[in-house]
């Protein structure tokens, strides 16, 4: 949100914001004069601002000192606020013995604006053969457990008008395609309170998550666990359901009232 339109902004100050997104979008690192062209400024000017950035640990040169990236204290600044700090450090300990118990993976993920889903957090079993790494990845949310899950929190109108603008692509002979096959999948998400995934979105992958709610009964996240499907049948996922019930009641008796 803006604020304070009236107010002069700093145009210095602007040009190296645009500065730092353009070396953000070249993670293997930039020229001074590339960033430039990117930013639209003259590279007299771009040298200045990035020897300026650099001075304070928010741009640093390439090992090859050929190019610059994002320096380490920008990143640590970003990393201490991150909002989900304290949601991931209160779940990890959950997440651990979650893993121990299903003997897959399990996963943290938080709803996004207007509708998305993030996986913040993946603790990984011991095994050779598991789930992808999913963290920070994107997926379809219709064919997957915790898309459902917040697919399940949106009105008949919202819904209709997610899948008008998204679609339901076809993943697997098992992906859900039709409309009213959603619909009905998410009502029994909300009576079960839970959500399932066999070979939806790619033959045998499984999963189940749950909801994390507040105290007030606003999504907060989901948890859940993750595997192939020979071992997560439909009786395994079962026998985890309550592990993963109870495992989402407790970190959802931590979030704050919203």
């Amino acid at each position: 949100m803006s604020h304070a339109p009236s107010l002069p902004r700093t145009q210095s100050l602007t040009r190296a914001i645009t500065l730092l997104r353009a070396a953000a979008a070249n993670h293997g690192g930039a020229s001074t004069a590339a960033l430039a062209r990117a930013a639209g400024l003259p590279v007299a000017t771009a040298a200045r601002l990035l020897a300026t950035l650099s001075d304070a640990g928010f741009v640093e040169r390439t090992a090859t000192d050929e190019g610059w990236v994002l320096g380490g204290d920008l990143v640590r600044l970003a990393r201490d606020a991150d909002p989900h700090i304290t949601l991931v450090n209160r779940a990890r300990p959950l997440m651990e013995r979650l893993a121990e118990t299903a003997g897959e993976s399990a996963m943290l993920a938080v709803p996004r604006v207007p509708v998305g889903v993030e996986v913040l957090l993946q603790v990984d079993a011991p095994r050779l053969l598991g789930a992808t790494n999913w963290v920070g990845r994107t997926f379809p949310l219709h064919a997957s457990a915790s898309g459902k899950v917040a697919l399940a929190e949106l009105s008949d109108a919202e819904l209709a008008a997610w899948i008008s603008r998204e679609g339901l692509e076809r993943y697997t002979d098992r992906t859900i395609t039709k409309p009213g096959d959603l619909c009905a999948e998410l009502a029994t998400v909300r009576r079960r309170r839970y959500a399932e995934l066999a070979d939806e979105l790619e033959e045998g992958l499984a999963a189940i998550a749950a909801a994390v709610r507040t105290p007030g009964g606003a999504l907060a996240a989901m948890i859940g666990v993750s595997g192939p499907s020979f071992r997560l049948t439909r009786r395994r996922r079962a026998e985890l359901v309550p592990h993963i019930l109870d495992a989402a009641s407790a970190l959802g008796a931590d979030q704050p009232t919203r």
